[in-house]
């Protein structure tokens, strides 16, 4: 190549662990590719959950406006209706089933796949050097709600192409066995609603599009009318029912302002805030801050695919708040309400063997689920050779024999987000506020006379966290 050409895949948002104080997202580093713009051909979206589009709104505007984004229907719509709120309009491009994308030496073929939403794709990239297979959040669900199975026959055909490295997902890689169905919770989730006599409130993360899908559809079973409560929720559902992927009309929509109206057996709540996000619906009713008020004789269901790292804490206190207020919650220990939307062990074995790739780079996963991943890919014969498990600043690369290094390293940062500022924060700052948070702070204001340099009065102590005064100012 004359020039080097570059595409990105997927730009999302990752969530702060609970010790990182006052931040709200971290967002990647992309400043290495800013003396790079004109050569990026496009950012390929493999679905629609924020930790994969989440951060475009931000990289947008610093990398280029007009750069075209490629996404599945579901994650256009996302994508669009979240950057309208930044006044900011994309160059989007929704993919299609066995359609590929050539972009210079690139071919991009999009290939379906069952997550925990619908419109899910893998990417089979057709490099000079040979098929780079992106395989972003996957599961092989045989039973899928909504009827759409993963192309299996194509993945296998990708295969005989002869696959140079696969980029797996490796996030339920320590699970042995299969990831269960979504069909398999949904005896289980219809009867939480059905036997309820009071109200029922269901909270999930505001695009599992399909957990949105069953409430409504086994609310309305049983005669309860929606009401959707949440900016975020109510956006994801609009866009869903005008794609076709929920069935709701105006009649089975009950506005707030209207649920005295009715009895309390005849009302399911689609609420935001399952991850106790502060300023959330769920947090708010919690507080008494909202105009719906949590009572004893309800019900709340949390069901999610995953729990997003850092709000296990935020999850639990919710519940216990809940508890203590009368409300009944379902939460749906082992598997009883929620299933993951990341494949187990034997479907990350069933990919490896479908498309028989020379390498393996595990991605998405935590280091425990990395190492679990490699161990299992041992056993079906992979040697260390052929695992790929590059440093978090380090840039894999790949010859035309075939052999590959991790020499090239990048000089990456963490940029955080806090509030409107992007990159304010740094581990400085992170570092102060964990000092305070946990030793608190004083301070002596002192009055000084500027001709005798003599106290003007007595000087004032202020304490915030550190010990109770009781003549604190």
């Amino acid at each position: 190549l004359s020039k080097s050409e570059i595409i990105i895949v997927d730009c999302g948002v990752g969530f702060p662990e609970e010790d990182a104080f006052g931040v709200d997202l971290q967002i990647p580093d992309t400043t290495y590719l800013e003396d790079k713009k004109d050569r990026i051909h496009g950012i390929f979206i493999t679905h629609g959950h924020e930790d994969h589009i989440g951060a475009i709104r931000f990289i947008l505007p610093v990398l280029g406006k007009d750069i075209p984004i490629y996404a599945p229907n579901l994650a256009a719509a996302f994508i669009k209706a979240r950057l309208a709120e930044f006044s900011l309009t994309p160059h989007l491009e929704i993919i299609k089933d066995h359609t590929p994308i050539v972009k210079g030496h690139f071919s991009l073929e999009p290939v379906r796949v069952t997550h925990s939403i619908p419109d899910t794709y893998h990417y089979a990239i057709r490099t000079p050097l040979g098929i780079i297979y992106h395989g972003s959040d996957f599961k092989f669900d045989l039973f899928p709600l909504d009827g759409k199975q993963s192309d299996l026959p194509r993945i296998a055909a990708i295969g005989n192409e002869k696959v140079l490295c696969l980029l797996s997902d490796c996030l339920g890689s320590d699970h042995e066995g299969y990831s269960p169905s979504e069909s398999a919770i949904a005896e289980n989730f219809e009867r939480e609603i059905k036997n309820t006599k009071g109200r029922v409130f269901v909270t999930s993360i505001s695009s599992n599009i399909i957990r949105w899908a069953q409430a409504i559809e086994y609310g309305k079973r049983v005669g309860r009318k929606i009401v959707v409560v949440g900016m975020s929720v109510e956006k994801a559902i609009n866009i869903a029912k005008e794609l076709g992927y929920i069935r709701l009309v105006d009649a089975d929509i009950v506005p707030i302002e209207r649920i005295k109206n009715f009895a309390d057996n005849r009302l399911i709540f689609l609420t935001a805030g399952f991850a106790g996000q502060p300023d959330s619906a769920l947090s708010k009713m919690i507080m008494g801050k909202h105009r719906i008020k949590i009572k004893p004789g309800d019900k709340v269901i949390f069901s999610s695919p995953d729990y997003i790292p850092g709000t296990t804490s935020a999850i639990y206190a919710m519940i216990d708040n809940l508890a203590k207020m009368g409300a009944e919650i379902a939460y749906g220990e082992k598997e009883e309400l929620h299933v993951s939307g990341h494949g187990y062990q034997k479907e990350h074995a069933l990919l490896i063997q479908l498309l028989r790739p020379e390498y393996l780079l595990p991605i998405g996963g935590t280091y425990r689920n990395i190492r679990s991943y490699q161990a299992m890919a041992k056993n079906i014969g992979y040697t260390d050779d052929r695992l790929i498990s590059p440093e978090y600043d380090t840039s894999v690369t790949f010859y035309s024999n075939h052999t590959f290094d991790t020499n090239f390293r990048l000089p990456l940062k963490k940029v955080l987000i806090d509030g409107l500022g992007v990159g304010d924060v740094g581990t400085t700052v992170l570092r102060d506020r964990k000092v305070l948070a946990e030793d608190g702070m004083f301070g002596v204001v002192l009055l000084i006379q500027r001709e005798s340099g003599k106290l003007f009065k007595e000087p004032v102590i202020l304490s915030r966290g550190f010990v109770f005064m009781k003549e604190n100012t």
